[in-house]
């Protein structure tokens, strides 16, 4: 009998083993995928830039403990691939920027989430812990647009989502198939999405016919605030955040009016946006990019770019 019993351990533990995420960060693409797609696990991929300061530190701090934890909860596979070499890939996956940065894939190999450039530890847990909550959302969302691909309300939703993960790639022909089916509110999240990417002459072009709400004058601070108009970028999401109806628009309207308060060499009042949001919202996005934003000012060498 107590053969039996370790018989049926080491069976057990067999299994375990079997369907354990990888180690992290391999570096086999084909094998990565393979694992991801069988195992129906997401896939994390970094594309990283090697030699390139900021780079190079992201990579190391991968192995953070934070870091580690969140691959691990949201039982995450995880890949790194060289950003020179694989340029084609981060512009199917990523689009805008260097060649550096994460993409998340579902395991069919569809991206839905992507940031170009540096993230600290914090700010990579906290994108990986948001995907592990938003990955069911957004395989209904898909569901429901494969169901009529031009209803404009399904582009619209499932756009949304994308663009709210930073999946400009994906969001992008979702989000311009709403507008051309008569969805308004497409406009300004077309201009925030082309800011994201420094287009601010076609973000611009999308606000002229955005349809009028406290959403699209985030949007209208947001595009001020990457056009270096900082002035105007305080005053346009101080005032977006006096009305209501915001949601978690008022976490960003809020972590960019701290990052152009800063910009305008008010920096004390940037410390006090900047630690209160990284108080109230901790291990969100919106907190870890607020708590970076506040190392930052603290520490001028951190590496943050605006």
């Amino acid at each position: 009998m107590q053969l039996s019993r370790i018989s049926v351990g080491l069976l057990l533990c067999l299994l375990a083993s079997c369907v354990a995420p990888s180690p992290p960060w391999i570096t086999d693409l084909t094998a990565a995928r393979v694992r991801s797609r069988d195992e129906g696990r997401d896939l994390v991929v970094f594309f990283a830039l090697l030699g390139r300061e900021q780079s190079d530190r992201m990579e190391a701090e991968l192995s953070d403990p934070a870091v580690l934890a969140a691959l691990r909860r949201g039982e995450f596979e995880s890949l790194r691939l060289d950003g020179f070499a694989q340029q084609r890939l981060y512009g199917e996956w990523i689009g805008g920027g260097e060649g550096m940065g994460l993409a998340v894939l579902d395991p069919r190999g569809v991206v839905y989430c992507a940031r170009p450039g540096p993230l600290d530890p914090a700010e990579v847990a906290a994108l990986l812990d948001r995907c592990a909550a938003e990955r069911a959302t957004i395989d209904a969302l898909r569901a429901v647009h494969a169901q009529n691909e031009f209803d404009a309300k399904a582009c619209l939703d499932l756009g949304i989502a994308l663009l709210d993960l930073g999946c400009r790639v994906g969001a992008e022909p979702l989000l311009l198939q709403a507008a051309q089916g008569g969805a308004l509110d497409a406009h300004h999240r077309l201009a925030r999405l082309y800011a994201l990417d420094g287009h601010c002459v076609r973000a611009r072009q999308w606000l002229r016919t955005a349809l009028p709400s406290p959403q699209a004058d985030v949007t209208l601070g947001y595009v001020e605030f990457k056009e270096r108009q900082y002035r105007k970028a305080v005053e346009t999401l101080a005032s977006a955040l006096r009305q209501p109806g915001l949601g978690e628009d008022a976490l960003r309207a809020r972590l960019y009016l701290g990052k152009a308060l800063h910009e305008c060499g008010r920096d004390d009042e940037a410390i006090r946006i900047f630690q209160a949001l990284a108080q109230e919202v901790p291990g969100t996005t919106f907190g870890a990019a607020a708590q970076h934003s506040l190392t930052h000012l603290q520490d001028g060498n951190h590496g943050h770019t605006h």
